[in-house]
Formats: C-alpha cells, sequence, structure tokens
C-alpha cells in the first residue's frame, strides 16, 4: 500500500481477490519529485482492482481529490473522485474495476504475458508502446467541484499492447501488459465536473506501479534471487528425502557403479562417553580406508601379555 507523503491519510493499492499485492521499491532508482514508485508481481490471467483509501477526517486542498489512472501510457481508463465529504464519518475506499463502458458495466483490468515477435517482425508503434509499457500511473489531483454528476470515463476501444518486437525491446526487463475482460455488471458510481484547484501543482503526485514476473523482478534485483542449492552429492545427510535417495542411487548408476558420498553432520547436543568395542579373537572387523571405502580385516589371536618382574 503506497502512502503518499504529500497526502497524509491517502493510500493506494493494486489488489487480487481481495489481497493486497506486496510492494517493492528500488532504493537505487532516483525518484522525480512528487513521484513515488513501487514494484509488483504480475501473473498472467489475474484480475485486478486498484483501491484508493481516504482516512477519517482527510481533506483534500480543494472539495476534492481526482484520480486519473493510466495502463501501459494509455489515456485514462478511469478516474474515481474522493470528495472531503466522504471522509466525515469515517474512512472512505473507492475501488477502480476497470474501464465502464456503461452505467452498469465494467470490463476489468487483468494482467496478460506479453508476446514477443520473431526476427524480421516490426511494429511501426513499438517505440510508443514501449515508453509506459508495464506501468499503472495514477496522477492525483486538488480538484473544485464545478457542477453536477456525469457519465464515467469509459471507451469501447480500449488499448491492447498483446505483440511488440524483440530488436524494440533491446533487452528491457519487461514481462507482462494489461488487457481487460470482456463486460460484467458492476455498481453505479457517481462522476463530478470538476476543474483543478489553482495555484497548487497539478499533478499534485504521481503513482508508479511497476508490475513484472516473479522471474523479472529477481533478474532486476528487486526481489533477492533464490540461492541456487549444492549439488545432490554434497548435501548434508540429513537433508536428504527419499526421492533425493533415488536420485542418488540414479547418479550412482550413471558412474558405472562408483560410489557416490553424501556428507553426513550430526550434532550431539547431550556428549556422554561410549563404549568401546574390544575385538575378540578370530573377530571380523570393518575398517574405513582412505577413500571412504569400507573392508573387512580379521582380528589376531589374542596373545597373552608378558609380564616383566623388575627386581
Amino acid at each position: 500500500m503506497v502512502a503518499i507523503d504529500l497526502l497524509p491519510g491517502i493510500d493506494i493499492s493494486i489488489k487480487v481477490a481481495g489481497q493486497a499485492l506486496t510492494e517493492h521499491e528500488d532504493h537505487d532508482e532516483e525518484q522525480p519529485d512528487r513521484t513515488a514508485t513501487r514494484y509488483i508481481e504480475a501473473v498472467s490471467g489475474q484480475v485486478f482492482e486498484i483501491h484508493i483509501t481516504a482516512q477519517k477526517g482527510f481533506r483534500s486542498g480543494g472539495d476534492a481529490l481526482s484520480f486519473y489512472i493510466h495502463v501501459d501510457g494509455s489515456k485514462p481508463i478511469d478516474a474515481p473522485l474522493v470528495r472531503n465529504t466522504a471522509c466525515i464519518i469515517g474512512t472512505h475506499t473507492h475501488t477502480s474495476q476497470g474501464s465502464r463502458q456503461n452505467a452498469r458495466e465494467v470490463k476489468r483490468y487483468r494482467f496478460a504475458t506479453l508476446g514477443t515477435a520473431s526476427e524480421g517482425q516490426t511494429f511501426a508503434d513499438d517505440a510508443s508502446k514501449l515508453k509506459d509499457l508495464g506501468s499503472i500511473i495514477i496522477t492525483v489531483h486538488q480538484m473544485r467541484l464545478t457542477g453536477a454528476t456525469v457519465a464515467a470515463i469509459g471507451s469501447k476501444d480500449l488499448p491492447t499492447v498483446g505483440v511488440v518486437s524483440e530488436k524494440a525491446l533491446k533487452g528491457q526487463a519487461l514481462s507482462h501488459s494489461v488487457d481487460f475482460t470482456a463486460p460484467v455488471p458492476c455498481k453505479t458510481a457517481e462522476y463530478f465536473t470538476a476543474e483543478p484547484v489553482r495555484g497548487l501543482p497539478n499533478p499534485y503526485a504521481t503513482i508508479v506501479f511497476r508490475y513484472r514476473s516473479l522471474e523479472t523482478l529477481k533478474s532486476m534485483l528487486i526481489i533477492p534471487r533464490t540461492p541456487t542449492p549444492p549439488p545432490l552429492e554434497e548435501r548434508d545427510y540429513d537433508t536428504v528425502n527419499r526421492e533425493e535417495f533415488r536420485q542418488l542411487k540414479a547418479l550412482k548408476e550413471q558412474k558405472g557403479g562408483a560410489d557416490v558420498k553424501i556428507k553426513r553432520e550430526r550434532t550431539d547436543e547431550n556428549p556422554r562417553p561410549r563404549k568401546v568395542a574390544r575385538p575378540t579373537r578370530n573377530s571380523t572387523q570393518l575398517e574405513l580406508d582412505d577413500d571412504g571405502g569400507v573392508r573387512e580385516s580379521s582380528t589376531p589371536s589374542v596373545v597373552p601379555r608378558e609380564i616383566i618382574e623388575l627386581d
């Protein structure tokens, strides 16, 4: 959840199935003035929502705050308005589900895998597609209400990126785009005519969510990479499960029956003296050689000890 320093009491989050996506920061990235950037994980096919929450008692610099929502560099898809009067009694949350097609239907936001074209194919608009691809940008505006309710912002011809050329990507860490579902029923919402408050920055603040696959976030070092496990034959004995034992057996067969060693490390929390077995006459012993192998040896006959008396 992004808390806007310039607007105490306002939080914005991206949610999937009611759960806010974990946000990550790139502390080495320089932030433009009045801008907060977060990285989130995108999973293909997941439908998401944008939740804008104003705490009880919040007041803007005008009558309301307007939130213009852009995806992948598009024109505003939605523009929810949070009025000061909505926060008098308690906390107020506005949910943007996508692009409203009419008063009762909406095409919902959805993550989609970004397709890349094969060699030789190019697209004239690749440069414009890539500028803000992989980003959900929300610009916040201090507004003064000027009139009655109006129809919601919506478009029947929504932008979808679909496919870009590999050459245009030039190694950029992009994995997904946003597309939209077929129209589904939704609750009605009020929208008002308004204008920016004069004398204040416009936009007043900008929130950027950059969405990427988990693998891409790791490659960018936004999320720590998963440590590479040691080779199976170098693992501690107590960490090997039954399936891994089968793998060790197969590995041994591949090596022509050669011994495959596995390190065994145990700690004894209550060390105590142990009995040492003494060999008896003609007993057979198992000895560990320098190569880690086991061999048999016979104990020689026990010879009576010779006792020498000193005068």
